[in-house]
């Protein structure tokens, strides 16, 4: 005989009160979505220059803190590393921030500035190319298309085409504006502009032209970065003096104590952390709340079946049935809201958010285990049903 299908029909018996148990539990799914999406702006900040360098080798200072505070090294290791047998090309990189009037209201504003030889440039950015002969003199800049609108783009809300051949003012040094990329900064900064390595030493502060933030290395076909990583090291350790404590890290390793500093030494991505924390708590709470009303709602219907002969154990795989149904009919416009909210923040935050299917997934399986814990916890009620509660 089929077996009634009792999660299915408490909640479509009262459609209303399910619809109202749904967007309470949405908005739950919500909260996480949007804490999830903030935390990984954190994330992303840590990866958007990273990305644009797939390199074997990242050779950095041990004062390093983040891509866009990675103090310096001497430049002069670029020969000295280029000479080992197992590499293949190492390329400089400068990386800061400074000051940036917004030409429109005169506001200042922090900005990064990447410093790249023209010649050679080690950024992986397909329509950086075509422009790398505009950066041949120090004053000329590209500008990153993603930088936020307090910058003062021509048109007020992103810069374009149409800035080209403006002139703001960098750290107190007029610059012109040669081009534009498409690139990123996250939250690390308002905006961001590319430049020569002769640009970067007068427009960020304290830079030193026999010094350089990081050296990329490329290795020859058929050496493994592991081994490589170790030569590099012992060579650095003969050298001696502020050499010997020069990091060697793999790219996986750069990127992932990148995320680490981020998400975990930061302010920002601790409160983002704390909010997904929170969000998953006020979530439980709101199942919590909306499964026990529906117990209470239920109560003498389950001391019935409980009079029937069903026992405790079948009545809360009914409960935690239902607790299943309501978070998957909640993920969908839970998702759907998200999407816009990402869109919405995104505009005006000037930080892109973007939903990934890693998440979808993270949020689905937060949600089940927030509905179903809840649901546990509503069995207590539901343990004390008893055929008495019918009169």
């Amino acid at each position: 005989m089929r077996q009634t299908p009792i999660a299915w029909k408490n909640l479509t018996h009262q459609p209303a009160r399910t619809v109202v148990s749904i967007g309470g539990i949405a908005f739950a799914i919500l909260l996480m979505f949007m804490q999830l999406g903030f935390l990984g702006a954190v994330g992303d900040t840590a990866t958007k220059v990273y990305s644009r360098l797939p390199y074997d080798l990242i050779v950095r200072s041990p004062e390093y803190l983040h891509v866009y505070d990675p103090r310096s090294i001497p430049i002069a290791l670029e020969m000295q590393l280029a000479s080992l047998p197992a590499v293949a090309s190492v390329k400089p990189l400068n990386l800061g921030v400074t000051s940036w009037q917004n030409p429109l209201n005169k506001e200042f504003r922090v900005v990064a500035v990447v410093g790249i030889d023209p010649n050679d440039s080690p950024l992986q950015l397909p329509e950086l190319k075509q422009q790398l002969h505009l950066l041949q003199h120090p004053e000329h800049v590209i500008m990153d298309r993603t930088s936020r609108s307090d910058l003062g783009p021509l048109d007020q809300h992103r810069f374009s085409d149409a800035d080209i051949g403006r002139n703001p003012s960098i750290n107190d040094h007029v610059a012109t504006i040669v081009g534009t990329v498409e690139m990123g900064t996250g939250l690390a900064a308002n905006g961001q502009v590319i430049t020569s390595a002769e640009g970067f030493q007068g427009y960020v502060p304290g830079s030193d032209p026999d010094r350089t933030s990081m050296l990329l290395v490329h290795l020859r076909d058929g050496v493994e970065p592991e081994a490589a990583q170790q030569q590099l090291r012992d060579h650095l350790q003969r050298l001696g003096g502020e050499n010997a404590f020069i990091q060697v890290l793999t790219w996986d390793q750069a990127v992932q104590a990148e995320r680490t500093r981020w998400y975990w030494e930061t302010p920002i991505g601790i409160i983002f952390a704390m909010g997904v924390a929170l969000a998953v708590v006020v979530g439980g709470v709101i199942c919590y709340m909306v499964l026990a009303a529906d117990v209470l709602a239920h109560l003498p219907e389950y001391a019935t079946l409980k009079a029937m002969g069903y026992s405790n154990r079948f009545l809360g795989r009914v409960l935690l049935s239902q607790s299943a149904l309501l978070a998957a009919a909640a993920l969908p416009p839970a998702l759907l809201s998200a999407l816009a909210l990402y869109a919405l923040t995104s505009a005006l935050a000037g930080v892109s958010i973007q939903m990934t299917g890693e998440r979808v997934a993270l949020v689905a399986l937060l949600s089940l285990v927030m509905c179903s814990v809840a649901g546990i916890v509503a069995l207590r009620k539901l343990a004390n049903a008893e055929p008495v509660n019918l009169f």
